[in-house]
This record gives C-alpha cells, structure tokens and sequence, in this order.
C-alpha cells in the first residue's frame, strides 16, 4: 500500500492494514510524538490583522505542527497542535482526510488544535500551502504512530501572571475596552508529562494548556511567528534537550490577552523583551512542573487507567443572520443555527474537550467544573479547534457588550445550549468506559 505525503512515497508493509480508531494487543497505554516544521513562504500574508498587506516580510521564529498518538491496544487517539492562527472547517476535513489515508485514524478520534498565533497566515490565502499543510500534519501523525512506546502519564499545574481579561466595566456596566487585571482570568498552566515506562528522567513528550491570546507581536509586526506559544516550546526542549518534544494546547482565550507592561497604551505592540517575559514565564512553569512529576514519589501516583474514549456532535446552537448571510465568513451558520463541531477524548480521568472558534474564559472554567463533578479529575479544555466559529460570548457577556459580543453572530441562549451539548457527550463518553 502506498501514500504519497510532502513529495515523499511512504510504504506500509505487505499485509499491515491501517488502524481506525482501534486496534488489536496489549492493553498498557503506547504512545508517540513528533514534530514537523510548517513555516509559509514569505509570499504567503500573514492574517489576524486587517491592517497588515502585501507578504511578510521575514521568519522570525518557524512554525510547527507536532502530533501525539495515544494507543491503549484497543483504542487510538491524535492530538495535533498547529502554529497557526486557525483551522477553519473545510481545512480541517482536508487533513482529517489525509490522516486517515495515511494511519487510519478517523476525523472522531483526532483534536486539531490552532495556537492562535497572530504572526502565521490563514490556511485558505493560498492552497499551495493549505495542502502542504495537511500533508505534513498527517506525516507528523503517521511519523508519531510509527514510534508508539510504553508509557505513563503525569498531570500537574503551574502559573503564570502575564495573562489578563480584557473586558474592563466601566460603571454603567458596560465594557470600557480597556484590560481587567480583577476580571476572570486563568493562570494556570496544565502539564501533562509523557514517560516511557521505566524512565522518568527526560520526558518523551510535554503536553500545556493555558488561556492567552498569542499576539504579543501585534498588527506593527509583519514577520512569521509562533509568538509566546513557540518560546514557550523552545525552552521546555532547550531544558530537557533532543529527546522531548513540547507541544502547546490553546485554551479558552476569547476575551484574554497578554498584560504588557503599559507604555503608551495597553494594547501597544510587544517587542523581543515582552517575548521573552510570556513565554519564558509559560516555558519555566512547564519544566518546573514537569520536573515535579518525574521524581519517583509522583511517578507512584500516576493513574493506572488509561484507556482511551472519544466522542464528536457538531452541536446547532442558535444564531442571527444579517440580510440572508454570516456575519463572518470563518462562521458556518445554516436555517439560524451555527454549527459548532466539539470533540472530547479521554485517557483514563484525564479528560481533553476540543471547542471551535474563539469561546471566552469562562467556557473552560465552567466546563471543567462540571466535568469534574462527573469524576473526571482533570479537564484540559481547548478553543480554537478546527470548525468555522468566531468569538464564543457567555450570556451575561450580550448585556454587557464589547468586542466578543459584538464580533458574535450567536445568540445569548448559545451559552445554555452548548453547555447541555457539551454535558450530553460526556454522559456518552462515560458509557463507553469498559
């Protein structure tokens, strides 16, 4: 059987059949991880900001997509983070599609996952790149399955203060613009630390989750661009050197941003300092952590359940239409309905719920309380996976106003209705539990 991926012929052997979603063996949990390089050319322009013409201008720091496979001998799972500003839904089926031509890893046991890094393009300004981009996320994917080992997993927490609310009230109970350094923030960062089994002192692989909008370098920037995400990468590998591979997961960061330091104005451009500040910050509290859960004393503790679940509902939540159309184009609204594609996979209590677009803050917090009430110990909820959806606002947010509101075309009840959405699945991810 033969695939073609990044202008390279990959064999599978005579008689090896790809797994889809399961497969036959033992039942310790295996896994893989791997990284590849997706910096555009510079013919490419960078998105996020409409100010911004014409290509970038230069490389300040390359692009990644890294992929993690879970394999519990039954069950295969993918987690894929991309350095790039968004995976809209039909880019999304185009990898999902390469993927499981290649591993046999269907679209419902993979979480695509955008860094939200405002330095990257989008996928669909030019189709060379989108195809190339799929490509070489199903070679990261193919290349993680094909380096399956034993392992075990420790989860823990760090901070970091650099992250902030940006939706001030003035006293009218209206949102002023300006940054909230008292409004609903998380600083956390979680940390899921892969061993190979009988070895914790160098990670194979560094999963962190943490709620920021990566644009430090704003609209005055024309270069590519990881921002604070791809730092933060780059030091937990410098730390732990060639043999672990770091991989950021976005979380809920609709109406959070980075606290520069103010100068001029609160949302001034960051510069090489303020860099360093965000994810160096981000980057120490990852290897901290991870440090923490290598010394043997943790190791015991880790969970000995680790099988894997998945399940996927594009969830119809209520929306408005302006003359017959969407409000954006990234929105995919159909008959008043958006539609929100939402994953969840569990390893063991370890619980990963994947949201499109942009959801605020307080979807992760509210979500990860009420998962943990069902038993799940810990809940690492992401935004800005693959699906056509812009900012995600809470209801309170619609009698309040400001940026996320208005940049909506959901309707306030959207808060309720994807909150049962989201509880529904998990009672179907909890049925499956053998």
């Amino acid at each position: 059987m033969f695939l073609l991926i990044w202008g390279q012929m990959l064999t599978l052997a005579d008689g090896q059949t790809p797994v889809a979603g399961s497969a036959r063996g033992s039942t310790s949990l295996r896994a893989g991880i791997y990284k590849i390089d997706i910096t555009p050319p510079l013919s490419v322009p960078l998105g996020g900001y409409s100010t911004r013409k014409g290509p970038a201008t230069g490389v300040l720091d390359p692009l990644n997509t890294v992929a993690v496979v879970f394999d519990d001998g039954q069950t295969r799972v993918a987690i894929v983070s991309l350095d790039v500003i968004q995976v809209k839904y039909q880019e999304g089926q185009r990898i999902y599609h390469a993927i499981e031509a290649l591993t046999g890893i269907k679209s419902d046991h993979v979480i695509l996952n955008a860094s939200h890094t405002h330095g990257s393009p989008w996928l669909d300004t030019d189709s060379c790149y989108s195809r190339e981009v799929a490509a070489k996320v199903a070679g990261a994917v193919y290349a993680a399955l094909g380096d399956l080992q034993p392992v075990t997993l420790g989860y823990g927490m760090g901070e970091v203060g650099f992250n902030v609310n940006r939706r001030a009230l003035g006293k009218n109970g209206k949102v002023t613009g300006d940054l909230d350094s008292g409004g609903v923030t998380d600083h956390r960062v979680k940390t899921l630390r892969i061993d190979r089994v009988g070895d914790s002192t160098i990670p194979l692989g560094v999963l962190f989750n943490l709620a920021c909008h990566a644009n430090v370098f704003r609209g005055e920037n024309t270069e590519i661009t990881a921002d604070f995400p791809g730092e933060a990468k780059s030091f937990i590998e410098r730390n732990f050197g060639p043999g672990t591979t770091a991989l950021f997961l976005q979380g809920c960061a609709g109406d959070i941003r980075a606290n520069l330091p103010e100068t001029v104005h609160q949302y001034r451009n960051g510069d090489e300092s303020d860099m360093m500040w965000c994810g160096w910050s981000a980057g120490s509290e990852v290897v901290k952590t991870s440090v923490w859960l290598g010394i043997r004393e943790q190791v015991s503790l880790r969970q000995e359940d680790n099988n894997l679940r998945a399940v996927f509902r594009v969830l119809k939540v209520s929306a408005r239409e302006r003359g017959g159309e969407v409000l954006w184009p990234r929105e995919h609204i159909v008959n008043g309905k958006a539609h929100l594609p939402v994953k969840m996979i569990s390893i063991g209590q370890i619980c990963f719920v994947a949201l499109p677009g942009e959801p605020v803050v307080e979807y992760g917090l509210k979500i990860e309380s009420r998962l943990q009430a069902l038993g799940f110990s810990h809940v690492i909820v992401l935004g800005y996976s693959d699906g056509d959806a812009g900012y995600i606002p809470t209801a309170e947010m619609y009698k309040e106003g400001g940026y996320e509101v208005t940049e909506s075309s959901l309707l306030p009840s959207c808060e309720e209705e994807i909150m049962s959405g989201i509880m529904d699945m998990a009672q179907e991810l909890l049925a499956q539990e053998r």
